[in-house]
C-alpha cells in the first residue's frame, strides 16, 4: 500500500508535501491540542479576568442591597456587552422570551399590588393571628397554593413577603 501525500505543513516543520507515514498521528493530534489551546487562552485570558471582576462587583452590589437587583444585573449585562464578550444580539435575546416578559409584567403587577395595598386587608382577614406554628403555615400555605395556580411563583413571593412580615 502506498503512503497517503499530505500536503499540508508537518507541525514540527515548515516543509510541505511529507508522507503521512513520517508522523505519527497521535503525535500530531497531540500538537495541534497544544497550538489550539496556546492560542485559544492568550485571546480569552482578559475576557475571563473581566468577566470574574464584573461578578464579583455584581455580587457585592447585590449583598449590599443599597441598588436594586434589576439595575445591578443590567449594569453588569451592560458591562459584558461594552467589552464585546457578549454582542448586543446575544445579550438582548433574553428579554425575548415570553416568559421573561411574562414574569417582568407580573413584577410590574406586584409593586402596584404592595403600593396600594390591594391585598392587606384580605391577607390580614385571612391569615388572622395564628396561634401555633402549623396554624400560621396552613393560612399561609392555602391562599398561596391558590394564587400559584394561576401566576408565576416569583412574583407571588414578591408579594407575599411585605404581607407576611406585617
Amino acid at each position: 500500500m502506498e503512503p497517503h501525500w499530505c500536503p499540508c505543513p508537518s507541525p514540527w516543520e515548515s516543509t510541505r508535501g511529507r508522507f503521512m507515514t513520517d508522523i505519527s498521528i497521535a503525535d500530531f493530534i497531540e500538537h495541534r491540542q497544544l497550538q489550539e489551546e496556546e492560542s485559544a487562552t492568550e485571546g480569552e485570558t482578559w475576557e475571563m479576568v473581566y468577566v470574574g471582576f464584573v461578578l464579583c462587583f455584581m455580587f457585592a452590589a447585590l449583598l449590599s442591597d443599597k441598588i436594586g437587583a434589576d439595575l445591578v444585573m443590567l449594569a453588569a449585562l451592560t458591562a459584558c456587552m461594552a467589552a464585546n464578550i457578549v454582542t448586543v444580539a446575544e445579550g438582548l435575546s433574553g428579554f425575548s422570551n415570553e416568559g421573561v416578559l411574562t414574569v417582568l409584567v407580573l413584577f410590574v403587577v406586584a409593586a402596584g399590588i404592595q403600593l396600594t395595598g390591594g391585598l392587606d386587608w384580605y391577607m390580614a382577614k385571612l391569615l388572622g393571628r395564628p396561634v401555633s406554628a402549623a396554624g400560621a403555615q396552613l393560612r399561609l400555605m392555602i391562599p398561596i397554593a391558590v394564587i400559584s395556580a394561576f401566576l408565576n411563583n416569583t412574583p407571588v413571593v414578591v408579594i407575599m413577603i411585605p404581607i407576611c412580615q406585617k
